[in-house]
Protein backbone atom coordinates (compact mmCIF):
# COMPACT_ATOMS: atom_id res chain seq x y z
CA UNK A 1 0.00 0.00 0.00
CA UNK A 2 2.85 2.57 0.91
CA UNK A 3 4.67 1.85 -2.45
CA UNK A 4 1.36 2.40 -4.06
CA UNK A 5 1.00 6.12 -2.61
CA UNK A 6 5.12 6.65 -3.09
CA UNK A 7 4.27 5.99 -7.03
CA UNK A 8 1.19 7.88 -7.55
CA UNK A 9 2.91 11.31 -5.43
CA UNK A 10 5.95 10.53 -7.72
CA UNK A 11 3.70 10.47 -10.81
CA UNK A 12 1.87 13.61 -9.37
CA UNK A 13 4.85 15.54 -8.98
CA UNK A 14 6.61 14.17 -12.57
CA UNK A 15 2.93 15.26 -14.13
CA UNK A 16 2.93 18.72 -12.81
CA UNK A 17 6.77 19.09 -13.68
CA UNK A 18 5.95 18.21 -17.29
CA UNK A 19 2.31 20.66 -17.29
CA UNK A 20 4.60 23.32 -15.98
CA UNK A 21 7.46 22.78 -19.28
CA UNK A 22 4.86 22.84 -21.51
CA UNK A 23 3.56 26.07 -20.50
CA UNK A 24 6.81 27.74 -20.19
CA UNK A 25 7.79 27.04 -23.43
CA UNK A 26 4.29 27.97 -25.22
CA UNK A 27 4.83 31.23 -27.26
CA UNK A 28 3.46 33.95 -25.59
CA UNK A 29 0.98 36.73 -27.04
CA UNK A 30 0.50 40.53 -25.54
CA UNK A 31 -2.88 41.76 -26.46
CA UNK A 32 -3.70 39.10 -28.07
CA UNK A 33 -7.68 39.24 -29.80
CA UNK A 34 -7.70 43.20 -29.04
CA UNK A 35 -8.69 45.10 -31.89
CA UNK A 36 -6.29 48.35 -31.73
CA UNK A 37 -9.73 50.39 -32.11
CA UNK A 38 -11.17 49.32 -28.82
CA UNK A 39 -8.09 51.20 -27.25
CA UNK A 40 -8.80 54.97 -26.41
CA UNK A 41 -5.25 55.66 -25.23
CA UNK A 42 -1.72 54.01 -24.24
CA UNK A 43 -0.15 55.82 -20.93
CA UNK A 44 3.50 55.96 -21.20
CA UNK A 45 6.36 56.63 -18.63
CA UNK A 46 9.83 56.66 -19.69
CA UNK A 47 11.78 55.05 -16.37
CA UNK A 48 14.99 56.48 -17.30
CA UNK A 49 13.95 60.04 -18.34
CA UNK A 50 10.85 59.90 -15.29
CA UNK A 51 8.98 61.95 -18.08
CA UNK A 52 5.22 60.45 -18.96
CA UNK A 53 2.86 61.23 -21.92
CA UNK A 54 -0.36 59.55 -23.32
CA UNK A 55 -0.91 58.68 -26.80
CA UNK A 56 -4.75 59.09 -27.90
CA UNK A 57 -3.95 59.28 -31.97
CA UNK A 58 -5.87 56.23 -33.62
CA UNK A 59 -3.21 55.61 -35.93
CA UNK A 60 0.04 55.64 -33.62
CA UNK A 61 -1.80 53.57 -31.52
CA UNK A 62 -2.84 50.83 -33.75
CA UNK A 63 0.78 50.72 -35.11
CA UNK A 64 1.70 50.10 -31.44
CA UNK A 65 -0.70 47.45 -30.74
CA UNK A 66 0.08 45.75 -34.13
CA UNK A 67 3.60 45.66 -33.26
CA UNK A 68 2.99 43.93 -29.95
CA UNK A 69 0.38 41.53 -31.43
CA UNK A 70 2.62 40.29 -34.12
CA UNK A 71 5.03 39.57 -31.88
CA UNK A 72 5.79 36.17 -30.28
CA UNK A 73 7.98 36.04 -26.93
CA UNK A 74 9.41 33.17 -25.09
CA UNK A 75 9.46 33.47 -21.18
CA UNK A 76 12.67 34.43 -19.75
CA UNK A 77 14.29 34.49 -16.11
CA UNK A 78 12.03 35.84 -13.14
CA UNK A 79 11.65 39.27 -13.48
CA UNK A 80 10.58 39.89 -9.37
CA UNK A 81 12.94 41.67 -7.50
CA UNK A 82 14.19 43.63 -10.43
CA UNK A 83 13.99 47.45 -10.62
CA UNK A 84 14.33 49.98 -13.62
CA UNK A 85 12.49 49.51 -16.74
CA UNK A 86 12.79 51.57 -20.48
CA UNK A 87 9.05 52.01 -20.53
CA UNK A 88 6.05 50.94 -18.77
CA UNK A 89 2.94 50.84 -21.20
CA UNK A 90 -1.00 50.96 -19.61
CA UNK A 91 -3.36 50.55 -22.41
CA UNK A 92 -6.85 52.25 -21.60
CA UNK A 93 -9.54 50.10 -23.53
CA UNK A 94 -12.72 51.92 -24.07
CA UNK A 95 -14.71 49.54 -22.00
CA UNK A 96 -12.82 50.66 -18.75
CA UNK A 97 -10.63 47.67 -19.19
CA UNK A 98 -6.84 48.31 -19.11
CA UNK A 99 -3.93 46.21 -19.20
CA UNK A 100 -0.14 47.08 -18.47
CA UNK A 101 3.45 45.55 -18.95
CA UNK A 102 6.96 47.22 -19.70
CA UNK A 103 9.11 46.76 -22.29
CA UNK A 104 12.73 47.44 -21.53
CA UNK A 105 14.19 47.19 -25.07
CA UNK A 106 13.62 46.29 -28.62
CA UNK A 107 13.45 42.69 -27.59
CA UNK A 108 12.72 42.38 -24.11
CA UNK A 109 8.68 42.53 -22.55
CA UNK A 110 8.66 42.31 -18.97
CA UNK A 111 5.34 41.15 -16.95
CA UNK A 112 6.05 39.90 -14.08
CA UNK A 113 6.92 37.17 -12.75
CA UNK A 114 8.74 36.92 -16.47
CA UNK A 115 10.95 39.21 -18.77
CA UNK A 116 9.78 37.43 -22.30
CA UNK A 117 12.05 37.80 -24.89
CA UNK A 118 11.89 38.20 -28.68
CA UNK A 119 14.34 38.46 -31.49
CA UNK A 120 14.21 42.04 -31.36
CA UNK A 121 12.20 44.74 -33.61
CA UNK A 122 9.57 45.99 -30.73
CA UNK A 123 8.13 49.40 -30.98
CA UNK A 124 11.08 50.60 -28.62
CA UNK A 125 12.37 53.14 -30.68
CA UNK A 126 9.15 54.47 -31.75
CA UNK A 127 7.70 54.90 -28.22
CA UNK A 128 11.62 57.09 -28.16
CA UNK A 129 10.26 58.82 -31.29
CA UNK A 130 6.82 59.88 -29.54
CA UNK A 131 8.10 60.78 -26.08
CA UNK A 132 9.96 63.76 -27.76
CA UNK A 133 6.66 64.43 -30.27
CA UNK A 134 4.65 64.47 -26.71
CA UNK A 135 7.01 65.02 -23.73
CA UNK A 136 8.85 67.32 -25.40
Amino acid sequence: MTKKIVLSVILAIAAAAVIFAVWFFIPKTFLKGVDPSDIKSVSVFDGNTGKSFVIDDADEIRSIVENIQNTEFRRGKISLAYAGYGFRLGFGYSSGKSAEFIINSDDTVRADPFFYRCSGGLCFDYLKELEGKYAG
